[in-house]
């Protein structure tokens, strides 16, 4: 298990578009916590203006944005294996397709953590520099910080890992990112019209609530995060065993 694990860590960190992916994200973070928020306060929102919730505004928008990337990537680390027919020489090197696939998940959950906290550091660095730049200094905030590391660590990882499931179900790079975007922002708000109240148990619609700014108790229409960390699960768990059940039995090409 450890040579498979090094193996898929190998992969992941020897191919160019797990670079430019991350790049891009970073880059996107930088402009909006240092630009957008901190040096000229566009948005409207407290990390512009300077409130008490700045510092938890910038981290939920770094999640935003990391969790995309972080998916795409998932997909790319997946799917390049069947566009380059490099999944039977993956699948010949292990003794079991169920610690191929571990291996994998356990790849991308570490990349999606490291990535979080690094695109976090670099996003309330950033906005640092761009408020003292226009001379604007941050009142005390209160952050509850291990409560919002959570939610942001569980939200990054849960979009990396539906990535993941998706490229593994589909086996290719357009379905699966087309998918991933597509269901958020037409398929579900579509279903939302015939579910009414309880769209807010969909898939995309669930795991978008666990980093609800501030949303620790059920509000109407809405899930509290504690409640749509465990629906996005059942999500997760279900559409994982379908698709190890379906990564052992068929075929590599």
């Amino acid at each position: 298990m450890i040579d498979t694990l090094k193996a898929e860590l190998r992969k992941l960190l020897t191919v160019r578009s797990t670079y430019i992916t991350s790049g891009l994200a970073l880059a996107i973070t930088i402009f909006v916590s240092f630009y957008i928020e901190g040096y000229r306060g566009l948005s409207g929102s407290p990390a512009s203006i300077g409130g008490a919730g700045a510092l938890e505004e910038i981290i939920v928008n770094v999640a935003s944005t990391v969790a995309v990337f972080t998916a795409i990537v998932a997909v790319l680390f997946m799917a390049h294996e069947y566009r380059h027919n490099l999944i039977m020489y993956t699948l010949t090197a292990s003794n079991s397709r169920t610690k191929v696939l571990l291996a994998k998940i356990a790849t991308i959950t570490v990349y999606a953590v490291l990535f979080t906290v690094l695109s976090t550091a670099v996003a309330i660095g950033s906005y640092y520099i761009g408020l003292a730049l226009r001379d604007v200094s941050l009142p005390a905030q209160a952050i509850d910080f291990w409560y919002i590391s959570g939610r942001v660590a569980f939200y990054c990882i849960a979009n990396a890992l539906l990535g993941l499931l998706l490229a593994s179900l589909l086996r290719s790079i357009v379905g699966s990112i087309a998918i991933l975007f597509i269901a958020s922002s037409t398929i579900e708000p579509l279903l939302s019209l015939v579910l009414k109240e309880n769209a807010i148990y969909l898939p995309f619609s669930a795991l978008q609530q666990v980093i609800t700014p501030g949303l620790k108790i059920a509000e109407a229409g809405t899930l509290s995060a504690g409640r749509a960390v465990l629906v996005s699960l059942a999500y997760l768990t279900a559409g994982w065993l379908i698709t190890w059940w379906l990564f052992r039995r068929r075929d590599a090409n």
